[in-house]
């Protein structure tokens, strides 16, 4: 037990030494899912996106799309677009994308808006397909915009904190017809407009401060 906590002190050392670097210097996996509730123990994915950003740039080639074999979304068409069909022909085991998502995010900065949603069907996830342990370091571009807004003291009205209203802020366009790549993208977007912001000497752990965390995904 000594030994496991032990261990557990020199990663967040580590980790927190090496977050000193200069955030572009760090890769990142920026995530989005679409799903069929608001709770992850009620619903499922439906659909996962992500884009990678390297070097502090975007890597287009690098993102990807993917629809969840058993998602059921015949009652909820007009909300995914995505028909039974598209699910019939395309749709990948859940395991099978899990592990694949698991081996990219490795060595990457896993990046959200309003994280608790998006980890918390990755949690459920990991339970459901009884995964090994896997630890995350992640960022909230809805946090990071929040603290923001408080440390500036300016009020933001209900629904402010929206992915596109975020964006709008920083002279971003709005993308239409919205799924999980197309909010993938957008998010990736507003971080490095969020990045900009806070100047050419921003590290990690300026944006960790500002809105991101640490945790565990686990079968348990």
């Amino acid at each position: 037990m000594l030994g496991y906590v032990w261990q557990t002190l020199q990663q967040k050392y580590h980790y927190w030494q090496s977050a000193k670097k200069h955030w572009s210097e760090w890769d990142y996996l920026v995530l989005d899912m679409e799903t069929s509730h608001l709770d992850a123990k009620q619903g499922h994915i439906v659909s996962v996106g992500w884009v990678c950003i390297r070097n502090g740039r975007i890597d287009l080639d690098s993102a990807r799309h993917i629809l969840l074999e058993a998602a059921d979304v015949s009652s909820q068409i007009g909300i995914h677009l995505i028909t039974d069909e598209d699910i019939e022909s395309q749709g990948k085991k859940q395991l099978s994308v899990l592990r694949y998502l698991r081996h990219l995010l490795r060595g990457k900065i896993l990046v959200m808006h309003h994280a608790p949603l998006e980890l918390s069907f990755l949690k459920q996830g990991w339970k459901t397909e009884n995964l090994a342990p896997f630890p995350l370091v992640w960022l909230d571009t809805l946090a990071i915009e929040r603290h923001k807004s408080h440390r500036a003291q300016q009020p933001i009205q209900e629904g402010g904190f929206r992915l596109g209203k975020c964006r709008e802020r920083y002279g971003l366009p709005d993308y239409q017809g919205h799924d999980a790549l197309t909010d993938a993208l957008a998010t990736a977007e507003l971080l490095l407009a969020q990045v900009a912001y806070q100047g050419k000497d921003c590290q990690l752990q300026d944006l960790n401060q500002l809105g991101g965390g640490q945790t565990k995904l686990t079968s348990s």
